[in-house]
């Protein structure tokens, strides 16, 4: 059993088709196929019903498809482990960030970091939990920083920081006169929030269910900037952390906290378990770290 079948298996099962699968792996498509029978030879069962022009996974290729991805995977960690760990200032490294932490932390973190170790190639990539969790577990990131809950157990975590959540509301609204905001006053009060593939707006909904209010939604966005100019015009109130508190000076907003329950946060790094968490990648959290206390003093 070679890697590269498993590798021509597992782009078979994903693409459904033998042409595509041919294509996304750079590869004549006979030459695919006559790899996919070695395997199945090998095996003793085939993998795939070709039915006409199209195929059907086998009970036999359902049982191989998640060791495929799984044995690939780790191997696809072993290369990036060797490659990071090698030369570590001149190394690289992958970063994932979500959304509501990118646009607050990232340029004096990333200048910082590329003072220290000017020759290592960095690479950011700004996208949704779930997202990130997905490119952690396929090695196409080193590491991950993002808000918990993570149910992933391949993904280890470290708790970076514990981050207050605000609400944001127009600084002539009702709720700005008082020094916090009573909970209750949130349950008909209009909400301006994101979207729900945010962890954001996950954070809100827990936080709403225990303490049992239903806020009316009257507009989703992605982006936490929309959020708050919406918030500025009179559009509603949101939910808003810290960092984009601390980085916010313009007029027409106020920042309330929650008077009952304190609402925030955990900010943890996050890598796949097989991975080894290489220097320059210890040194890329820890500015991170360092970076959100001194915006947030």
């Amino acid at each position: 059993m070679e890697l590269r079948q498993l590798e021509y298996f597992v782009a078979v099962v994903e693409t459904g088709s033998f042409s595509q699968a041919a294509e996304r792996c750079s590869v004549a498509q006979p030459s695919l196929s006559q790899q996919i029978i070695k395997l199945e030879k090998e095996l003793g069962y085939p993998l795939f019903e070709r039915l006409g022009r199209r195929i059907a996974i086998t009970d036999a290729g359902n049982l191989l498809y998640p060791r495929a991805k799984s044995i690939l995977s780790d191997v696809q960690h072993a290369k990036h482990s060797i490659m990071s760990d090698s030369s570590s200032d001149r190394g690289s490294l992958s970063v994932g960030i979500i959304p509501t932490l990118g646009p607050y932390l990232l340029y004096e973190t990333v200048t910082q970091f590329k003072q220290q170790y000017p020759d290592v190639k960095l690479e950011i990539r700004e996208d949704m939990t779930q997202g990130i969790m997905n490119q952690l577990l396929n090695a196409e990131l080193d590491i991950g920083f993002v808000s918990l809950p993570i149910e992933n157990k391949q993904i280890v975590t470290d708790k970076l920081f514990l981050e207050p959540l605000y609400v944001a509301v127009r600084s002539d609204h009702i709720l700005a006169q008082s020094q916090s905001v009573d909970i209750a006053t949130l349950s008909n009060t209009p909400f301006i929030r994101l979207s729900d593939q945010n962890c954001l707006s996950d954070q809100l909904d827990a936080f709403c269910y225990v303490q049992k209010i239903d806020p009316p939604t009257i507009y989703h966005t992605t982006q936490l900037a929309t959020v708050m100019e919406y918030v500025r015009l009179g559009m509603g109130v949101s939910i808003v952390p810290a960092c984009a508190v601390a980085t916010y000076h313009g007029d027409g907003l106020v920042f309330k906290h929650i008077s009952q329950n304190s609402l925030d946060r955990v900010i943890v790094s996050a890598r796949h378990q097989g991975r080894t968490e290489s220097e320059v990648s210890k040194t890329f959290t820890h500015i991170l770290k360092q970076t959100w206390r001194a915006l947030t003093a």
